[in-house]
């Protein structure tokens, strides 16, 4: 009985040291000023206001637009109030390089995550489930990745504190490497995210459950480069311009476009493939041909010929193409993809086609032949519009390598499409 009695006043000390030292954690973190950045680190929420955030990724929110979000998103006492009901919010500035710390808990068990350089495949997850936040979703459940990789990404321990408690996310984003602290533990170690945008926007994600966030900073890790370390520097800035006028202008007239997040992916593409000769079928008014053609700039090589059938069009996207600053790259022609495709000549190193879906096979049937070994194809629309492109998918799924990926998108017409990346490899007997 003796022991029994010494045994209970030991437990009963151990869960009174405990409740002290969460109490002493509690009672320090109340002296700290919240919303106040740390020595090296920038705020991204002032505790006030909005101010650098929106519900539009792409564009900037209107006036109503933002009445409209911030019935769903508030702020009260120094913290970001979300109810479960409106949209994923975006930071107004892109990101590269950087420490990003975040502080947040959830009112009643809920789901969430913070989406990093504007790509919701690299999804830091929230979330009261057995394997812990941190995880990243897009990667882990991605069975086309090497198993290595999406192991990283699961959460090397829970440590996620109970609900109704604050936690704070201490997450370093460097090249493609992706480290997690969780209340002071490493969760994720150096995890690699392949395909992951150079730079991008930090989104607060919305899954249908009230969160609360608060002391958001950021440092950038990056140092300052000389004018001449960036072959984008005086490129860039032109040729985004004219972009983002371009998203505008195209949204506005109800001329659909390369979405902009499937448009980072082609970027990606295209330097992955260090194309000399690229061919776009279906121009419109040049929005992927100045995604294009900057990366050509920038490699210091390559030619795009793009085809539009319909004139008006072909001469406002050489206008636009002029205009960035980037008509040495590309050759505007004028009429059916379909047939001017076969006066072409090889070889043929990357292919994109965003023209009719009922048109693709056509072309890609006119092109085979002069691709290159390697050459990689890509085919926009292979969500929405995979009906229409049902015979072009089903020939290069059974004769290539070819994998569709999907993104979640913001344009009137589509929340959501995927592209078709097919890749010839002639070497492995995928070709007759």
């Amino acid at each position: 009985m003796a022991v029994k009695r010494i045994v209970v006043a030991m437990t009963l000390a151990g869960l009174l040291l405990d409740a002290a030292v969460c109490a002493q954690a509690d009672a320090k973190k109340k002296h700290e000023k919240d919303n106040v950045a740390p020595r090296g680190f920038q705020v991204l929420f002032n505790g006030e206001d909005f101010t650098g955030w929106k519900a539009r990724q792409r564009g900037t929110d209107s006036e109503a637009e933002r009445a409209k979000w911030q019935q769903n998103w508030k702020v009260g006492d120094g913290i970001i109030m979300f109810d479960g009901k409106g949209p994923t919010l975006w930071t107004t500035k892109k990101f590269k390089d950087f420490v990003l710390m975040v502080d947040w808990r959830f009112p009643k068990t809920g789901d969430s995550g913070i989406y990093l350089r504007g790509r919701p495949k690299s999804q830091v997850n929230i979330w009261c489930n057995e394997m812990g936040s941190g995880e990243v979703w897009g990667y882990r459940t991605d069975k086309k990745l090497p198993e290595e990789i999406r192991k990283a990404c699961t959460p090397l321990k829970k440590m996620d504190k109970p609900v109704g408690r604050w936690n704070r996310f201490v997450i370093t984003m460097k090249g493609d490497r992706l480290t997690v602290k969780l209340n002071g533990e490493v969760v994720i170690n150096n995890a690699q995210l392949p395909g992951i945008p150079a730079e991008g926007e930090i989104a607060l994600q919305r899954h249908g459950n009230p969160i609360e966030f608060r002391n958001i900073y950021i440092k950038s890790l990056e140092s300052a480069p000389k004018a001449t370390d960036d072959p984008r520097a005086g490129t860039n800035d032109r040729v985004q311009a004219v972009i983002d006028e371009l998203e505008k202008s195209c949204i506005k007239r109800k001329i659909r476009i390369l979405a902009p997040e499937k448009a980072q992916r082609l970027a990606e593409l295209l330097r992955q493939a260090k194309p000399r000769a690229v061919v776009e079928c279906g121009t419109a008014v040049g929005y992927a041909s100045l995604w294009i053609a900057r990366e050509l700039k920038v490699a210091g090589r390559g030619k795009l010929t793009t085809i539009e059938i319909v004139p008006s069009l072909a001469r406002e996207a050489e206008a636009n193409i002029h205009k960035a600053g980037l008509a040495d790259y590309v050759t505007v022609r004028v009429g059916d993809a379909r047939e001017l495709v076969k006066e072409l000549k090889g070889p043929i190193d990357l292919v994109f086609l965003d023209c009719l879906p009922p048109n693709y096979y056509a072309c890609f049937i006119g092109l085979e032949d002069k691709l290159e070994d390697g050459a990689i194809v890509v085919a926009d629309n292979a969500g929405y519009g995979a009906r229409g492109m049902a015979n072009y998918l089903n020939y290069v799924r059974a004769k290539y390598k070819s994998t569709t990926e999907w993104f979640d998108i913001d344009l009137p017409w589509a929340k959501r499409d995927a592209i078709e990346v097919t890749i010839l490899k002639r070497s492995e007997g995928t070709r007759k």
